[in-house]
């Protein structure tokens, strides 16, 4: 439910005639967790979101969330994305985008990502590249695959696998000097859990695990795994 993962737009768009629409929901979760990592110190978290799927394919959206990064140094999380994805009604859809996140009060955080991908209507799988890693002066690359499983018109199971990889540190600056060793370069994350959806509403239970590798975003100690329940409603 939290970044890009949470995009609904290429399950929209496959599989049957596409109509724009705006979406607007607000949604609470036990611990903001991105790519396994906490954002919220282990705290609970809100966050508003906005999103536009247009006919032709092409979408864009915002969410605004609490992050707290260092130790009791909140900021406002502002991400906004843009893309477009091929429509078909044999195999899966092509998709190709970009985000960028500002965290207001503390700036240098501040990161953009491009992404491409295949977009199914029970699975995805998303390459990204960001030039600049939340403000580390680090090129990474992450890949992840999502997949969910319907059980009732209401009930699914659903998981996802992510790895993320440092690809190098500019030579010369603090980045280069704290690179992590070539082993310890690429961090994998783990998601499981059950969802439940209404006409306006989505709740999830999951468990989140993290391991050790790869740039660690907060500046404090979290658990790396732990559940996470997490609620939406849209109007």
């Amino acid at each position: 439910m939290a970044g890009l993962g949470a995009l609904s737009t290429a399950l929209l768009l496959i599989g049957g005639e596409a109509q724009a629409q705006l979406g607007v929901s607000a949604a609470i979760d036990s611990d903001y967790r991105f790519r396994g990592v906490s954002l919220s110190d282990g705290q609970p978290d809100a966050r508003l979101s906005v999103a536009y799927d247009h006919a032709s394919g092409a979408y864009a959206g915002a969410a605004l969330t609490r992050a707290e990064l260092s130790p009791d140094r909140h900021s406002t999380q502002v991400l906004g994305y843009a893309g477009v994805v091929t429509r078909t009604r044999f195999g899966p859809g092509w998709e190709a985008g970009l985000s960028v996140s500002h965290f207001s009060g503390d700036a240098r955080y501040d990161y953009g990502e491009v992404f491409t991908g295949l977009v199914d209507e029970r699975w995805s799988l998303r390459l990204y590249y960001s030039p600049d890693y939340f403000g580390r002066r680090q090129p990474t690359a992450y890949a992840e695959l999502d997949a969910h499983l319907a059980l009732t018109p209401q009930l699914r199971l659903f998981g996802h696998a992510g790895a993320l990889t440092v690809l190098h540190s500019r030579a010369g600056d603090d980045a280069a000097r704290s690179d992590p060793p070539r082993s310890r370069r690429t961090r994998v994350d783990l998601r499981a859990g059950i969802g439940f959806s209404g006409a306006a509403f989505d709740m999830q239970l999951a468990w989140v695990g993290v391991g050790r590798g790869g740039p660690y975003l907060a500046e404090y100690a979290t658990r790396r795994a732990g559940w996470v329940l997490g609620a939406a409603v849209s109007f």
